[in-house]
C-alpha cells in the first residue's frame, strides 16, 4: 500500500556488496518543488534529445540525497520474511575509526557530522537514496523514445592487430 502521509522516515534497505550486509537508511519525502529540480539539475532535455554528464548527474544525486537524508538504523538487518527487515544485536551498520556511530542524538553512538561522514565516505547510499526518492513512478507500458547523448567524445574502435 502506498502510504500518503509525508514523512522523513522513509526506509530505503542497502545492501552494501563490499561487506555483505544490508543497510537501513531514512530519507524524507520529497517535495515536488525538490523532484523539479533534482530532474532539471540531474540532465538537460531539447526536444526528444536529452544531454546526460553522468559524473554531473551523480553529485547532483549526492546532493539532493544528503539534503533529504535523515538518518540511518544503528544496527545492519536481516530479513525476517514477508519483506520485512530486523536489526542484528551488535552488529552495527556504520562506525568511524573502529567505533560505531549512531545519527540518533539519543544513543550514546550518536555524532553530529554524520551525514557528512556518510556523504564523504558512503556517498553512493547517499546518492542511491536520490535515485530512488526522486525516481518516482513509472508505467509498465513504456513510453516514447528519448534519446540520450553525452558531451564525451566518441571513441573509435580498436584496429585488429
Amino acid at each position: 500500500m502506498l502510504d500518503l502521509k509525508k514523512t522523513d522516515r522513509n526506509r530505503l534497505v542497502i545492501f552494501e556488496e563490499s561487506v555483505g550486509e544490508r543497510k537501513g537508511v531514512y530519507y524524507a519525502t520529497p517535495t515536488a518543488s525538490q523532484v523539479v529540480r533534482y530532474n532539471r539539475e540531474s540532465m538537460k532535455k531539447k526536444g526528444n534529445k536529452v544531454s546526460f554528464d553522468p559524473g554531473e548527474a551523480y553529485m547532483v544525486a549526492l546532493r539532493f540525497g544528503s539534503e533529504i537524508l535523515t538518518g540511518f538504523d544503528e544496527m545492519n538487518l536481516r530479513e525476517n520474511g514477508g519483506g520485512t527487515y530486523v536489526p542484528i544485536d551488535g552488529d552495527y551498520a556504520y562506525g568511524f575509526d573502529g567505533k560505531p556511530i549512531s545519527s540518533d542524538p539519543a544513543s550514546p553512538n550518536y555524532r553530529e557530522d554524520w551525514k557528512e561522514l556518510l556523504k564523504d565516505t558512503a556517498h553512493s547510499h547517499v546518492a542511491l537514496v536520490a535515485r530512488v526518492a526522486f525516481g518516482g513512478a513509472r508505467t509498465e507500458q513504456g513510453g516514447e523514445e528519448i534519446v540520450f547523448e553525452t558531451d564525451a567524445e566518441e571513441v573509435p574502435p580498436l584496429a585488429k592487430s
